[in-house]
């Protein structure tokens, strides 16, 4: 199978094929075992074209070697005997005399030398033009399976071999080479890298091939180097190093530079080096290696450099300091003391210049003594010091600083006076790094830490003074160190460097360019409740910040500033008065987050400071009331709301009694404009009082009563969707409501008051207002009163003594429910008050008139509600509303109660009407309907008057009007896409009327429904056929709107696949 398989073809299968005969090899004798090479061999001879499968499959096989030394001669010549090869014997004699004459090696190794090995070479000479990696490697496991002198032997050749091949000008010949080569390492092992070196550096040695061997080393490290933690390459350190520098800082580097020479190979378009010393620095011992890895930077740093030379150091440096951070064999202390070492030397190398000639001879000796850890020129040393301060800062950031740890502690002390001296330092990189560390360092609790704060602030403060630019990043480290100081420390500052802090750019340029380390700074001083007196224009500057600002953390900051300041400062009323001055004004800021971020500051300063708000509490009133009822963004009218509640929850009775005379004036005052804002104000004082509000309720309703029955008049040939701003006194019907229910809530008792009939009365026709807000309060209501009306009451007699639960207002309520279903948008909280109130409004009017106790010829309906009724119908049904009404108050059949048939009339009409819902608009409205189904099905549903007396089904049945639009979205007839959720939700509504009315019933009921509809398809097609006879024209247009509609659902349907794949 193996063999049979086409080049290119069956890979999977090849690979399986060779893994399965590799594996069976294992468990073969060394006769089998050796005839199976044998084989192999013998098809690369006969079947070139299978050379390199068979090749991978002899290294499969070797991979699979498992005999031991101990081979007797009677094994091989059995072994050799079963090859029916003419020169079988020959080999067999040849190496019996071999094997006699060398005791000392085993019968094994002895066909693999004598005989494997040579037919190997044999395929590497014949094949001298290609790199050919299986073959090479083929080469090698049998080399590792003989004794080792013929392995130092042969070994040089092969790695030769390849190696010359990295000379070629082919590119795919180098790339296959280097491939060779580092699978090679991977056979043989790590400690064969010097080796493998040393024959690169031996074959690449001018020209373009000392590129060639920088970027080798460079990917046989990365093929091999992927578990660095068992790794070692501190026995050929010096040959790698020895590489690196030479590509690096030797004459190769400068062509590497040259664009006309770097565009020719892939091997001089990018430096590989840099990478291949962070791979040296993460894989050798630390503590006997370290400065030896610094050695070829060390040496050039002991003499003048070229503006060419420092940049390649300072990145050498630095992907040596990558490199450490990640060696497994750092040990902490090795790494401080290291890292200390070098810090140390380069601050004494940086003051030499400015001690007198003594100590510059003192120093001189010193620099030359034998504890100094790298000797490099003083100009220059301050590169070794960028170098370990970075080292110290990748540690620090990567290490976990328990406070606990007293050994870590201990060794970190000694940092702080050093890392503080670096502060003086006339290079900014190592300030910055120290910055850096000693920001991590300052959190713990070092002994030495309170002793070097002073000092430590002194060098930041000379830092800070020095820095024109206040966002660079040298300063905002700066600043941070500063703010952790005070923070952590005892450490403080004095009247002239608090005065000096505030003067610097940082702060001078906050308005313009605002930063967040400035404002922590600030917040760390006022929280020492240091006092100079810029601090107070300083915090004033903040207080317009925290508005002006679009950044939410500066915002947030800002307000933290502003209320510590107020909290801790002992400031003047005056001083206040101007603050509380600015945030009131501010409320009409253009931004809404500027106005919500002053609302937040006086909400918290009205409960901070309720001795100073109470002298206020007017002003500050009046500001809310105005951005409660002005304000544009809904978010922060309800702040301002809750602002007021706050105000009026936290100022003393007497200023609370000023309030509501304010609100009550406005309510019950002529200025229209006025009672909106008055009745957002009196439910929120609602909330606020709670009982206490009580004998104030009597001067409200009466007022609130005339302002909606004034309001009431605009429904009157209106259209529910006609525009807001068309709209009169809406915003005064809604937030009246808002506060009748606030007052329902708290006043429970007054739900069924006399003074609220006409009011209620009133919000049934709110049902139908204009706004959709009114109909969504009113439709709450209603919900409010039907819960309160099922608590109270226990018999029908009861029932009927409420005055909105009349059959005509019930009739005519949920009649506004369907309509509202019709013309607007749905929410899902909407519509569950929807779906609550017309369950209830239809179960309640069918207990009382169908199951009520009316003597036949008496109608249920008084003169009075007749009216309504009219009303009602017409609004059901514009067209055919009077024809229905004149069929409900006449009915002949005097052996059937009027009330029964006049109540089944209503229902029946309201539950085809609501079927029409889900199959004319959306998915919101179908869930509302289809749930009011499900809720009502078991409460109308008569199973005895399902079917006539006659055993056929009753079309004017509830169960028949209820699952005729059922039937058409299950069927799929709805003439519309229905949504899934719809379906099912029509699927578990069909299953609850299954259980009420019995299977059987059921399925009848469901199948004279799709007989009726099938019926009625017919017809219309009958009646389509005889039109396009009898007028042509008239069907002609007939199938241009449907194509049109056609066409502009496809339309539809393409667009609403694009919106939800580009939603994805």
């Amino acid at each position: 199978m193996l063999l049979d398989l086409q080049n290119g073809k069956g890979e999977n299968i090849r690979s399986a094929c060779i893994k399965a005969l590799a594996s069976l090899s294992k468990w073969l004798d060394w006769k089998a075992y050796y005839g199976l090479l044998l084989r192999c061999f013998r098809e690369m001879t006969l079947k070139q074209d299978k050379q390199k499968v068979l090749m991978r499959l002899i290294c499969s096989i070797l991979d699979q070697f498992h005999f031991s030394e101990a081979s007797s001669l009677h094994e091989i010549e059995g072994s050799m005997g079963h090859i029916p090869d003419a020169d079988t014997s020959n080999e067999v004699s040849t190496m019996s005399g071999t094997y006699t004459r060398r005791g000392n090696c085993s019968s094994v190794q002895i066909c693999l030398q004598k005989d494997v090995l040579p037919r190997v070479q044999k395929f590497l000479v014949s094949d001298s033009e290609n790199v050919n990696v299986t073959i090479s490697l083929v080469a090698l496991k049998v080399l590792k399976l003989l004794p080792g002198d013929i392995m130092e032997l042969q070994l040089p050749s092969i790695l030769h071999r390849i190696s010359n091949f990295l000379k070629n000008r082919l590119e795919s010949v180098r790339d296959e080479a280097r491939s060779a080569l580092a699978a090679c390492l991977k056979e043989l092992g790590l400690e064969y890298l010097q080796f493998i070196i040393k024959v690169l550096r031996g074959t690449l040695k001018r020209g373009f091939e000392l590129h060639v061997l920088g970027y080798t080393l460079n990917f046989i490290l990365t093929k091999f180097l992927l578990n660095p933690t068992s790794l070692n390459l501190d026995y050929c350190l010096e040959d790698l190093l020895y590489v690196v520098e030479n590509d690096i800082l030797g004459d190769v580097s400068e062509e590497k530079e040259v664009e006309k020479i770097a565009s020719k190979m892939k091997e001089t378009r990018k430096q590989k080096s840099y990478e291949t010393l962070k791979m040296i620095a993460q894989n050798i011992t630390f503590k006997a290696h370290a400065i030896k890895l610094l050695s070829p930077v060390t040496i050039h740093l002991q003499k003048h450099l070229s503006p060419k030379v420092k940049p390649k150091l300072e990145n050498m440096l630095k992907h040596i300091a990558a490199g450490i951070q990640c060696n497994p064999s750092v040990n902490q202390k090795e790494l401080f003391v290291f890292v200390y070492g070098l810090i140390k030397d380069g601050l004494t190398d940086e003051h030499f210049g400015h001690e007198s000639l003594q100590d510059n001879d003192a120093a001189r000796d010193e620099n030359t003594n034998s504890n100094r850890l790298v000797n490099v020129d003083r100009q220059y040393s301050y590169l070794i010091t960028e170098f370990a301060l970075g080292v110290l800062q990748n540690y620090l950031r990567n290490v976990k600083l328990d406070k606990g740890d007293e050994k870590l502690l201990s060794m970190l002390d000694p940092f702080v006076r050093l890392l503080g001296n670096c502060l003086s330092s006339k290079y900014e990189n190592i300030i910055f790094a120290s910055l850096k560390s000693l920001y991590s360092i300052v959190r713990l609790p070092l002994p030495s830490l309170e002793n070097e704060a002073d000092h430590i602030k002194n060098s930041l403060l000379d830092i800070a003074q020095g820095s024109v630019n206040g966002s660079t990043p040298l300063m905002e480290s700066c600043t941070k160190l500063l703010t952790l100081l005070l923070r952590m420390t005892k450490m403080t500052l004095s009247e002239a460097q608090l005065q000096s802090l505030v003067q610097f750019p940082v702060f001078v340029d906050l308005e313009r360019n605002p930063s967040f380390v400035a404002l922590s700074l600030l917040k760390a001083i006022i929280n020492r409740k240091l006092v100079v007196p810029e601090i107070y224009d300083v915090v004033k500057r903040v207080s317009e910040l925290m508005v002006t600002s679009q950044v939410e953390s500066i915002r947030r900051k800002c307000s933290q500033i502003l209320l510590q300041f107020l909290l801790r400062y002992q400031i003047s009323k005056k001083r206040f008065q101007q603050h509380l001055d600015l945030l009131l004004a501010n409320l009409r800021y253009e931004h809404s987050t500027g106005r919500e971020a002053v609302l937040e500051m006086i909400h918290v300063i009205i409960k901070k400071f309720p001795t100073i708000i109470d002298e206020q509490s007017q002003t500050i009133f009046m500001h809310l009331v105005i951005c409660l009822a002005n304000d544009q963004d809904n978010k922060v009218r309800s702040m301002a709301g809750a602002a007021i509640k706050r105000l009026a929850g936290h100022v003393n009775s007497h200023s609370l009694k000023s309030i509501l005379e304010f609100s009550f004036s406005w309510y019950l005052g002529g200025k229209q404009h006025l009672w909106s804002s008055a009745a957002q104000v009196l439910g929120l004082l609602v909330e606020v009082m709670g009982n206490s509000f009580q004998e104030h309720v009597a001067q409200v309703l009466p007022v609130m009563g005339n302002i909606l029955q004034s309001a009431a008049n605009v429904i009157i040939n209106k259209q529910l969707c006609i525009s807001d701003e068309a709209i009169p006194l809406w915003k005064e019907v809604y937030y009246s409501l808002v506060l009748l229910e606030k007052i329902l809530h708290q006043f429970i008792s007054l739900c069924f008051s006399k003074e609220l009939e006409d009011t209620w009365e009133t919000i049934c026709d709110f049902l139908l207002y204009p706004h959709i807000w009114v109909r969504n309060i009113s439709c709450r209501l209603i919900a409010l009163y039907f819960a309160r009306v099922a608590e109270c009451y226990k018999e029908t007699e009861v029932l009927e003594s409420f005055s909105l639960m009349g059959p005509s207002r019930l009739f005519h309520i949920a009649v506004s429910l369907i309509s509202q279903l019709n013309v607007q948008p749905v929410d899902d909280a909407a519509g569950t008050l929807i779906s609550q109130n017309l369950i209830f409004a239809i179960c309640h009017l069918h207990g009382l008139l169908v199951g009520s106790k009316h003597d036949g010829g008496d109608s249920a309906f008084g003169p009075d509600e007749q009216s309504r009724l009219v009303k009602a119908f017409n609004l059901l049904d514009p067209k055919k509303g009077r024809s229905i009404y004149t069929s409900f108050n006449f009915h002949l059949n005097d052996s059937v109660h009027k009330a029964e048939y006049q109540g089944s009339i209503l229902i029946t009409n309201l539950l085809k009407r609501m079927g029409k819902i889900p199959i004319q608009m959306e998915a919101v409205q179908a869930r509302v309907v289809l749930n009011s189904f499900k809720a009502i099905s078991t409460k109308l549903i008569d199973q005895s008057k399902v079917l006539t007396s006659e055993g056929e089904v009753d079309c004017q049945s509830y169960a028949h009007q209820l699952l005729l639009p059922l039937y058409k979205i299950c069927e799929g007839l709805a003439g519309k896409v229905i949504s899934d959720d719809v379906k099912q939700l029509a699927q578990e509504v069909c299953e609850t009327i299954q259980k009420v009315v019995g299977r059987q019933t059921y399925f009848r009921v469901y199948g004279q429904i799709g007989k009726g509809l099938k019926a009625k398809r017919d017809k219309r097609k009958q009646e389509e056929k005889v039109m396009a006879v009898v007028n042509p024209m008239q069907n002609a247009k007939r199938k241009m709107r449907i194509a049109s509609k056609s066409k502009a659902n496809k339309r539809r349907k393409i667009m609403s696949m694009k919106m939800t794949r580009w939603m994805r």
